[in-house]
Formats: C-alpha cells, sequence, structure tokens
C-alpha cells in the first residue's frame, strides 16, 4: 500500500483511530460502554481481545460465540475492530491459555529463570505450546473468514500480547540452553546490536556464538529471534486460512535503565532488536510499540525507531488520558507518519452517566481531531506536508517556516486576545475553549491550500518575499501579505473523501490569525498574488 496500511472492505486505505477495552470486558456487558467511548473519542475504530481459553475451553472443544458476539457489536455501532489473540502470552504471561495448558507444565512448559526456578511466562522453545496455539489461532482465523470475510469489518489480528519472558532475560532451560549453544541462524549474520562490545571478547573465547556475535546482549537476541520464530509460525498459519493484517504490539524498551526481564519482558521487538525480528517474523505485517511514556524525548525516540521503511508506525496502546499523550500523538501523525492511534481502557474514559470523565477530554479532543483529518493524513502521509503544533511548557508560540510561507502558531491560552475579541469580552464557552492546551494540524494540498484542525491554536500565514525583491520589508510589515492575504476560510468537514463546508468565514472572523478553538477544521485558500508587484501608474 503506498500511503496507509489498513484496509476496508473495498480496499480503500484506513486509518484506524480508537480505543481498547480493558483485559476481561470482551465477552461481557462492559462491551458496549467501550463502544459508547470511541465514539465519544470521534474514534472508528475498537480493539477487543480474544482469548485462547473462551476458543478452546476444553482440549480440542472450539466455541466462537466470544468471536461473533465482538464483531456483531462493532458492526452494529459502524465501526472496525482490530481483534487481539490472547494466547501463550498476554504481557508475557499465561493469564488466558487454556485450564489444561496450566494445568500441565511438564507438557507445556514455562521458561525458567537463571537459578533454573519457573518464571511466569511460557518458553517458545516448547515445541508442544507452540502446537497447541497455533491449531487454536487456525480456528480462530477460519471462523472469521468464514463469518467476516465479505464485510471486512476486522482490520486486522494482533497476534500475542506485549511477547516475551517476565523476570529472565532468557529461558534456562536445558533445551533452551542447547539452542544457545548452536551457530547463529544465517538470516543474522549482518546483524549488529549497538554498544555490543563483542569486540573486546577474544576469537578464541570458550563462549555462545550468540556472545561472539552480540555480545553484552546476547542473550536478548537469542531470546527475540526465538519469540520471532514462534509467532511467526502462526501467522503463517493464520495466513495460510484468511489473508488480512497480522500485526504485534511490543512492550516497549525505552524503560529505566533498559535491561530485557528487568526493565521489560526479554525477547520483545524492542527498538534495540528490531532487525532480529524482522528478520525471525517475516509473516508479521506490523510490529507496534505500546507507547506510554509521557516524556516527550522517549516517545519521539520510540517513534523513530519504529517508523521505518519496512514497518510504517502504528501505536496499538497509549494512555487514554492526560495532555501529554494529547499532544505526542499529534506528532506520531505528523512528523512520523502514523497509520493508526489507539489508547488503552475504553471503559475507564467514561463516568457512571457515560459522559467523558474529566482527565480524559485532552485526549478524547486530539482523537477527534485526528479523526476528522484522516483522509488527509492517509494521502499526505510521509511527504512532508503534514506539520504538527503541540504546545511544550514554557512555550507560548510557535515558528514553522515552509518554502512559501513564514507560518506563526499562537496559543491561545498565552493570548488576551483571539480572532479580534478580548479574553475579557469574549464569550464564556469561547474563553473554555481557547485555555486548551494548544495543538494542531496543518496540511498543505496545494501551492497556497491548507487544511488547519487543532485546537487553542491561531495561525499566522506571511508570504516571503522572493528572492529578487528589493522591497522585502514593505511587503512583510503590509497585512495585504500577513492576515488579508485569504481566498477562502471555511469551517467543515470531510464525508468520506470529499470536503463539505459548513461557513465561510470572513470579515471580523478573518481579519485576524486563523484559529482553531475545539477541534474545529478549516480549509485555507491564501491569496497567490498579493498584489505587490503591480506597477503603479
Amino acid at each position: 500500500m503506498e500511503n496507509t496500511f489498513f484496509q476496508d472492505a473495498a480496499g480503500k486505505p484506513f486509518m484506524p483511530i480508537g480505543l481498547q477495552v480493558h483485559n476481561s470486558s470482551t465477552g461481557s456487558s462492559m462491551i458496549k460502554k467501550a463502544v459508547q467511548a470511541v465514539k465519544a473519542y470521534g474514534g472508528n475504530c475498537l480493539e477487543a481481545p480474544v482469548y485462547w481459553c473462551c476458543v478452546e475451553p476444553e482440549q480440542d472443544r472450539y466455541d466462537m460465540e466470544l468471536v461473533k458476539g465482538i464483531v456483531d457489536e462493532a458492526r452494529s455501532a459502524g465501526l472496525h475492530l482490530i481483534l487481539l489473540w490472547f494466547g501463550t502470552s498476554k504481557n508475557g504471561h499465561p493469564n488466558y491459555v487454556p485450564e489444561y495448558i496450566k494445568l500441565q507444565p511438564q507438557t507445556y512448559r514455562l521458561a525458567l529463570g537463571p537459578d533454573k526456578a519457573p518464571v511466569p511466562s511460557l518458553s517458545v522453545h516448547c515445541r508442544a505450546t507452540l502446537e497447541r496455539d497455533k491449531k487454536a489461532f487456525v480456528k480462530f482465523m477460519e471462523f472469521l473468514k468464514a463469518y467476516d470475510g465479505e464485510e471486512r469489518t476486522v482490520l486486522a489480528v494482533q497476534i500475542e500480547n506485549e511477547m516475551g519472558y517476565a523476570n529472565t532475560d532468557r529461558d534456562y532451560s536445558r533445551m533452551a540452553d542447547r539452542d544457545y549453544e548452536k551457530s547463529v541462524p544465517e538470516a543474522l549474520k549482518d546483524v549488529e546490536l549497538p554498544d555490543s562490545g563483542k569486540e573486546s571478547i577474544p576469537a578464541d573465547s570458550a563462549v555462545s556464538p550468540w556472545k561472539k556475535q552480540f555480545g553484552r546482549h546476547s542473550h536478548e537476541a537469542f531470546s527475540a529471534w526465538h519469540h520471532a520464530l514462534y509467532i511467526n509460525e502462526i501467522a503463517e498459519a493464520g495466513k495460510g486460512i484468511y489473508r488480512i493484517p497480522m500485526i504485534t504490539n511490543v512492550m516497549v524498551g525505552e524503560q529505566s535503565y533498559e535491561e530485557p526481564g528487568l526493565c521489560y519482558n526479554a525477547g520483545a521487538a524492542v527498538g534495540r532488536v528490531l532487525d532480529i525480528w524482522k528478520a525471525g517474523a517475516p509473516a508479521l505485517d506490523l510490529l507496534g510499540p505500546d507507547i506510554y511514556n509521557q516524556n516527550r524525548r522517549e516517545y519521539v525516540r520510540i517513534c523513530e525507531a519504529y517508523a521505518r521503511a519496512d514497518n510504517p508506525l502504528f501505536i496499538p496502546e497509549s494512555p487514554v488520558r492526560g495532555e501529554a499523550n494529547a499532544m505526542n500523538a499529534l506528532l506520531a501523525a505528523a512528523d512520523y507518519g502514523a497509520v493508526g492511534i489507539c489508547a488503552f481502557g475504553a471503559e475507564s474514559a467514561l463516568d457512571e452517566e457515560g459522559k467523558l470523565m474529566e482527565d480524559c477530554r485532552d485526549m478524547a479532543l486530539t482523537m477527534r481531531i485526528l479523526s476528522s483529518m484522516t483522509p488527509l493524513l492517509i494521502r499526505y502521509r510521509n511527504t512532508g506536508r503534514v506539520h504538527a503544533f503541540a504546545e511544550e511548557e514554557f512555550e507560548t508560540s510557535h515558528y514553522l517556516k515552509l518554502p512559501e510561507y513564514h507560518v506563526v502558531a499562537k496559543y491561545l491560552r498565552h493570548e488576551k486576545m483571539y480572532f479580534g475579541y478580548t479574553m475579557d469580552t469574549g464569550s464564556e464557552e469561547g474563553r473554555k475553549k481557547a485555555q486548551v492546551r494548544g495543538r494542531a494540524l496543518l496540511v498543505q494540498t496545494g501551492p497556497c491550500e491548507f487544511y488547519l484542525g487543532g485546537a487553542g491554536v491561531a495561525l499566522d500565514f506571511y508570504k516571503r518575499p522572493a528572492p529578487g525583491d528589493e522591497d522585502c520589508f514593505s511587503h512583510l510589515s503590509s497585512r495585504q501579505s500577513g492576515q488579508l492575504n485569504f481566498l477562502s476560510v471555511e469551517e467543515g468537514h470531510f464525508d468520506g473523501e470529499t470536503w463539505v463546508t459548513e461557513l465561510m468565514r470572513n470579515g471580523d472572523e478573518t481579519n485576524f490569525s486563523q484559529y482553531v478553538l475545539d477541534g474545529q477544521l478549516l480549509r485555507i485558500r491564501l491569496n497567490p498574488d498579493t498584489g505587490m508587484d503591480v506597477e503603479d501608474k
């Protein structure tokens, strides 16, 4: 796909913006509250888990009523679905495996820590577990193809959840130890991990081939390879039944001092070992980071790691509340070409009366902005034409330089005036809307055409002087080159890919900065000819 990853039933690009339900909500009445929350966020997609223990309540007896119920619920609400296969791993733990798996640890082995005591993660070196997980997953995919293959309510299937070993850096069982002494696979011969220190290991030292190639990261590299192989085999089996995008989500490695098994699940597809996962799991279409990091530096670093030519950025989980994620999500969409963004904990976003919780309003506002602009984000993804304004601490304005224009964004909560009205004389509703932390997306769709969606932001466009212009100062200081250089300013929305104008702004509403208050979407057409070069006769 050129500019997107997901597709709807008609094969058209689709950008999922939505919420994920809590882990145990599927099959309960809570799913209805989750759907209600997606609507409140302006979303188009629900993420919901399918539990292996419910699909296979007894060995070799399969029941798809749970899956059918989720699909029906989403269809009736007009939402798309991403289904999450909670199989071998839920955050590295075997919470959702059937009881017969839990009751037979001698057959379906737990990984062992360095002290040979079991850890709460199933070993990916255990063939018996893989075969059972794969068989149940195939049954699930067979049902999904038969029940949803035409309507395509389900956009994609996530295999496992934040897979990796909890509380150890690798499996230390005899079987795993034997694998660790084998040669590094040919597919990894050119993979280098940063800061491995392998150059300090003598060539003739009696250490594992993994240690010689990956140094201090050898255990993590080994675990990553075998986890990737495990999921890849399940993905291949599923795709053999039903060709639908298959993804997995990741407990990110940018946590604390970044050591596997201590700061995150060992073997997870963290940034450090993404190349290993890509080599080991080619049947997976996407590796998506679950980003709960609020710090902008960490957030951006994670986006940079996962937004690759072979891995479009999809964020399956992020906080459902708070200002930080509300700002960062816009950067993911604009600067890193995110193909979808979802937040975790749908039901927690609403109070007992079904109204948005106060601390969820910021994220809901951002999601409404993203949703309103999805046709543009799909079309102009990674073209350099999508720009984000996300107010940082102590920031009152932001400057963007474009080839033909200077663009200055003012964050309205720091301004004494907005669109020509003072904060003292404007309406109470207007003042309240202007007090949000400023955020916006600006998409340039033509030489002089822009779409602006956001809240608490006002933009000024200044026509940049031509290189040969001898009257630069006069031209820049003229309002005809600034606030008044528009052809038209329209408020509206997209109906599919068609722009629908709801209101034509003019006069007082256009004599000053072009503003958005509460998720409004504007189409701004600037005048390519400011009249500065007209000869005075």
